[in-house]
């Protein structure tokens, strides 16, 4: 465990491996870890989940095992946002909705696994076998070649729980799902949102990540332009109020799509969410923020 101590300015003082000690803020600290691949809640708690980030980072930067200290901060701080389109609020936002945290990852993500009805074999972070079709070059370079050559017979297929049981004995590192879910995946997710909604960087940049939440989720079909009552409506009704500018509207059809799911808490909790979110983008941009 890392020793820690809160002071009253809200800022912790964690002794490190090396027996330095150095101060940062742990909601600071907590973003940073994110930037690579941390996905934590940023809740300024120095809990498990943020230790394990800790260990990770300092294995990334080539750092000897330890706690915070000035090298690890200073190395954090030198590394990229993992998208240059979504905030890495949203990017840790869509990974924690598909494999919940880097625990529950390690647990229950890294075997492939079927989350039911017509989805696929699933693998990493949300990467569905059936649906997507750039296997090859996402996944075959970065996983052993056994591994690749036994989840190969599933692409294109839909999944079961018996497959999911027959591919038990492989699993996906954290590291290479989220490095094809960064590199890869969220790219292609921001270029399949701005075909259905066009160019997204006029958005306050929390609305971009609500948005490319939802069509990670949805995909990018807006239905049909005369239809108020179909599934799609709420998505097409959002394309026709970003190009009225009409942002602040956005939230309530995020909250009616709610109607589709009623029986599903985790996507009626992830749409109001994505509403909250939005609502936030906008705040954010009329602060400044």
């Amino acid at each position: 465990m890392l020793a820690h101590r809160r002071r009253a300015n809200g800022r912790v003082r964690m002794r490190s491996g090396a027996w330095r000690m150095t101060t940062v803020s742990m909601v600071e600290l907590q973003q940073l870890l994110n930037k690579v691949g941390g996905i934590l809640e940023v809740d300024g708690k120095a809990g498990p989940e943020t230790e394990l980030a800790i260990r990770d980072a300092r294995e990334a930067a080539g750092l000897p095992a330890g706690g915070v200290d000035d090298a690890l901060v200073a190395w954090l701080q030198k590394q990229p946002d993992p998208s240059p389109v979504v905030p890495t609020e949203g990017v840790v936002f869509i990974a924690r909705q598909e494999v919940s945290s880097r625990t529950n990852y390690d647990h229950a993500c890294a075997k492939p696994t079927w989350p039911g009805g017509e989805s696929g074999v699933t693998i990493g972070i949300g990467y569905d076998l059936r649906f997507q079709g750039d296997f090859e070059s996402c996944w075959a370079p970065r996983l052993p070649a056994a591994t690749a050559a036994a989840l190969r017979p599933w692409i294109g297929k839909q999944g079961s729980a018996a497959a999911a049981a027959s591919l038990s004995q492989y699993s996906i590192p954290f590291f290479a799902a989220w490095d094809v879910f960064t590199a890869l995946t969220l790219p292609a997710e921001v270029r399949s949102t701005e075909g259905a909604y066009g160019d997204l960087m006029p958005l306050p940049p929390l609305c971009r990540a609500a948005l490319v939440s939802l069509v990670y989720n949805r995909g990018p079909g807006l239905g049909d332009p005369g239809d108020t009552t179909g599934p799609r409506s709420e998505m097409r009704a959002i394309h026709d109020l970003i190009q009225k500018n009409e942002l602040d509207k956005v939230p309530a059809q995020f909250l009616s799509m709610q109607r589709l799911w009623p029986n599903a808490a985790g996507l009626r909790a992830r749409r109001a969410a994505e509403a909250q979110m939005w609502q936030d983008g906008l705040a954010a941009a009329k602060t400044g923020g």
